[in-house]
């Protein structure tokens, strides 16, 4: 309730009912009040707005919910990853305390414990082969050219937060790092939160991120919104997939690192920079007088491919899974996918103890 509080005054809230996941007109959302017994009318005045339009061009322009400029239509949004991203302009200690609690108190696992993955791995180009044969939804470089040019950058929340905590990011000094694209861009843009990239900028970033190792995030879908660039480090939604015991159960990922022991020098690099803490390095063998080798754990592997990156000697490498995972097609169809695959409760509380234990669990179809 504390964070809904520091997003939404009263009405504003009120005024949120008449919106769903996917987007509505300002007559739309208005009739949608009326249906639940609310004045659009009375709604407005108690804001201190002109009309319903004024009054949800405010709370777009808050980043509480999503504005499409070219319809004149709204729509709500996650929490995360949605409205708490979009308070770039307005974090606070206190918003950031609340949101890293909200996620350990259960908020967190929720998001992992979906019927469909709300989070993707997609692997760094350093990690990508020609035999991987990678569809474009894989692929940075095609998910930003796709973006048809609508593409920003701004602050990542999550070091913002970190360092308003007093606990700033390890993996980079960098905090400009995250991009948008599609709707989340034009709002990043007409709001004033980031700066607008070209096509060729984009790549130059994306670059950058990936060879400070950090992982290629985008929303689930083959038209992503946003590609984050996170770490073990402070992202928070990666922090609940690593405490996971098999974090590979709980993303969608169409890879897996796997290691060369013929060719391991047992320096450590990759070791040191899974996120994951997906490697380990074994001892030497005292009956074998085999030399330590790296060793990837599968069921902590996400796929992000930045140990290959790190690995000087080739001896860490990508391989894809047997069955490939297609994500739905944008936004809408992402949230069609979640509730059309809803876990019952009794599912959920399996697939969140399984997670916790380390008991294999597939959530996500």
């Amino acid at each position: 309730m504390r964070i809904l509080r520091r997003l939404f005054t009263k009405p504003e809230a009120r005024v949120a009912l008449g919106l769903n996941s996917s987007f509505r007109t300002v007559g739309e959302a208005e009739t949608a009040l009326t249906l639940r017994g609310l004045s659009a009318d009375a709604l407005v005045a108690e804001a201190g707005r002109a009309d319903l339009g004024s009054l949800l061009r405010a709370m777009a322009a808050k980043g509480n919910i999503l504005m499409r400029g070219t319809t004149n239509s709204f729509a709500l949004m996650p929490f995360v990853v949605g409205m708490y991203e979009l308070q770039i302009a307005r974090l606070s200690k206190e918003l950031t305390a609340d949101t890293a609690s909200y996620m350990r108190e259960g908020y967190g696992l929720e998001l992992l414990t979906t019927g469909t993955a709300q989070t993707r791995i997609i692997p760094i180009g350093a990690a990508i082969r020609p035999e991987h044969r990678i569809a474009d939804y894989d692929e940075f470089r095609e998910i930003i050219r796709g973006a048809g040019g609508k593409i920003a950058v701004l602050d990542c929340v999550c070091r913002r937060g970190a360092d308003l905590a007093g606990k700033p990011c390890k993996a980079t000094e960098r905090r400009e790092l995250c991009m948008v694209f599609r709707d989340f861009a034009d709002t990043v843009l007409r709001e004033g939160w980031g700066r607008s990239l070209t096509e060729e900028a984009a790549l130059e970033l994306a670059d950058l991120n990936q060879r400070e190792g950090l992982v290629m995030r985008p929303s689930n879908e083959r038209e992503p919104q946003f590609l984050c660039a996170c770490c073990g480090d402070c992202c928070g939604l990666m922090a609940v997939i690593k405490a996971m015991k098999r974090p590979a159960d709980f993303v969608a990922t169409n890879h897996r690192a796997t290691s060369r022991p013929d060719v391991c020098v047992a320096c450590g690099a990759c070791a040191r920079i899974c996120p994951m803490e997906a490697i380990v390095m074994d001892a030497q063998s005292e009956r074998t007088g085999k030399a330590p080798r790296a060793r990837v754990l599968k069921a902590r592997c996400v796929g992000c491919g930045v140990c290959v990156g790190a690995c000087k000697p080739g001896a860490i490498a990508l391989e894809r899974l047997p069955r490939r995972y297609e994500p739905p097609r944008n936004t809408e169809a992402l949230l069609e996918r979640l509730a059309a695959t809803r876990p019952t409760l009794w599912r959920k509380a399996r697939l969140g103890v399984g997670g916790l234990l380390g008991i294999p669990v597939r959530p996500h179809r």
